[in-house]
C-alpha cells in the first residue's frame, strides 16, 4: 500500500510528456486496447509445480491476480497517457473527464478490472471514473474471450493445419533445452516415471473447437507456462535475488525464453484465419467506436495478450519488434488506434501505435516521464503509407474476410 500511495503521489506531480502531434494534424479520437499489468503466475499447484523439483517463489496475491506492483506500474502508464491526451488537446487540460470524453471497459477478471482502475487513477487522479464490468467478477466477458466462433469442420481443419505448419516452420529445440536446464525438468515429478524425459515438440497437438480458445497440449504448452512464470518473476524483481534459482543469468537465455513465449502466441493466435475469427468481436468494437460520432473521445479496453496478438495478426501485422522488451505483447502495453485529421486538407488518417513499458521500467518500477518514456513503436498497417491509412483503407483492413 505504501508503494501504491507513492506511485499515486509521483503520478500526480511528475511532469510527463509524449511525442507532440504532427504540425497541421489534430487528434480526434483514440481507442486504447491494453493488456493487463503484472500478475501472479499459476505455479502453486498443477503442471507448473510438477515440472521442476525446485520451489517457486511465493506471491502476495492469488494466482492470476494483479499484484500491488502491477497497480503501481499501471498508475505510471495511466498518468503518461493522460498527459499525452491533454497535450494533443483531445482532452481538456484540467478537470475530470465527462462521459463524452472517456470511457473504460475491462474484461471481468480481477487483473483486468484492477488494471483499468489503476490506469484511471493515474490518468485522472481524484476523479470518479467508473470502469464498465459486464459480467460477474471471475468470468470472461465475450468481448475479450479469445475463443473460436466459427462452428464448421472445414474451418477447424484449416485452423489446426495452419497451427501445425506454423510450429513446423520454427526450430524450438534449442530454446526448449534452455528451459529444461533452468527448471531441471528431467528431475521433476512430471518425469519421475520416465527414463528419458525431455521437452520435445513431437508430443504437441492442437485443437480449434468452437466456444474454446485455440489450444495446444504437450511440451509447447508446458514450456510456455514455465517461461511465463519466469517472466512474471523477472518483472516482479524485488525479493527474487536469484532468477531461475540462480540458473537464469544471460541475455542468450532470455532470448531463448522469449522465442518460446512469442512463438506460442504466434502459433495459437497469429495465423490469419484463426486471428480474424478470434479477434472478430474486438475489431467490430473498435470499428463501431471509431465510426459512431457519439463515441467518447477516448475509449479504454483492457484485456489480454491473446486479444492484442490476435488483433494485430488479423490486421496483417506480424513482423514487428519492440525495443527493450522480450515479449511481443508485453504486460501493461497497449495499442493506440488513433484518428487524426489534416486541418489543411480535411482528410482523416488512422494510425496504430504500440506503447509499452520496457523490461527495465517494469522490473525497476520506473515512473514514466519525459526523461524515461515508455517504448513507442508506430506500426505500419498493410496497404497504407507511413502517415497512416485513409478511411477507405482502414475500413478494408477492419473488414478483411
Amino acid at each position: 500500500m505504501i508503494a501504491l500511495l507513492l506511485a499515486l503521489s509521483l503520478a500526480t506531480t511528475a511532469a510527463t510528456a509524449a511525442p507532440a502531434p504532427m504540425q497541421g494534424d489534430q487528434l480526434e479520437q483514440v481507442v486504447l486496447l491494453s493488456r493487463h499489468n503484472l500478475r501472479a503466475p499459476v505455479v502453486a499447484s498443477g503442471a507448473l509445480a510438477n515440472a521442476t523439483p525446485e520451489r517457486w517463489p511465493g506471491w502476495d496475491v492469488a494466482s492470476g491476480e494483479l499484484t500491488t506492483k502491477g497497480g503501481v506500474l499501471e498508475v505510471y502508464m495511466g498518468r503518461y497517457i493522460g498527459q499525452w491526451l491533454r497535450q494533443t488537446q483531445l482532452l481538456p487540460p484540467s478537470d475530470c473527464p465527462q462521459p463524452g470524453d472517456f470511457h473504460a471497459h475491462a474484461n471481468s477478471l480481477q487483473r483486468t478490472q484492477a488494471t483499468a482502475q489503476f490506469f484511471v487513477a493515474g490518468a485522472f487522479p481524484g476523479c470518479h471514473v467508473a470502469v464498465e464490468q459486464r459480467m460477474p467478477l471471475g468470468t470472461m466477458d465475450p468481448l475479450f474471450n479469445p475463443v473460436i466462433h466459427r462452428d464448421d469442420a472445414a474451418f477447424r481443419a484449416r485452423a489446426v493445419s495452419a497451427m501445425q505448419q506454423a510450429l513446423a516452420a520454427t526450430d524450438l529445440a534449442p530454446a526448449l533445452s534452455v528451459v529444461e536446464a533452468i527448471t531441471r525438468y528431467p528431475q521433476s515429478a512430471a518425469c519421475s516415471a520416465h527414463s528419458d524425459c525431455r521437452l520435445a515438440l513431437a508430443d504437441t497437438s492442437f485443437s480449434a473447437a468452437p466456444g474454446n480458445e485455440p489450444r495446444v497440449s504437450g511440451s509447447l504448452a508446458l514450456a510456455s507456462g514455465l517461461v511465463d512464470a519466469l517472466l512474471m518473476e523477472h518483472y516482479q524483481g524485488s525479493g527474487i535475488p536469484r532468477e531461475g534459482w540462480g540458473r537464469l543469468n544471460t541475455e542468450v537465455q532470455w532470448q531463448a525464453l522469449a522465442q518460446i513465449r512469442n512463438r506460442y502466441q504466434d502459433i495459437l493466435f497469429g495465423t490469419p484465419e484463426v486471428a480474424r475469427d478470434v479477434a472478430g468481436p474486438l475489431l467490430a468494437r473498435v470499428d463501431a467506436l471509431l465510426e459512431d460520432p457519439a463515441s467518447p473521445k477516448v475509449s479504454l479496453l483492457v484485456g489480454h495478450d491473446s486479444n492484442i496478438g490476435s488483433v494485430l495478426a488479423a490486421l496483417g501485422i506480424t513482423d514487428y519488434t519492440l525495443p527493450g522488451q522480450y515479449e511481443k505483447t508485453p504486460i501493461g502495453g497497449l495499442l493506440q488506434f488513433e484518428r487524426w485529421r489534416d486541418l489543411g486538407a480535411g482528410e482523416v488518417r488512422y494510425r496504430l501505435v504500440y506503447v509499452y513499458p520496457t523490461r527495465e521500467q517494469l522490473r525497476g518500477s520506473i515512473p514514466l516521464t519525459d526523461a524515461q518514456p515508455p517504448g513507442r513503436v508506430e506500426l505500419v498497417l498493410p496497404g497504407c503509407g507511413q502517415s497512416g491509412c485513409s478511411e477507405a483503407q482502414f475500413e478494408n483492413l477492419l473488414h478483411s474476410p
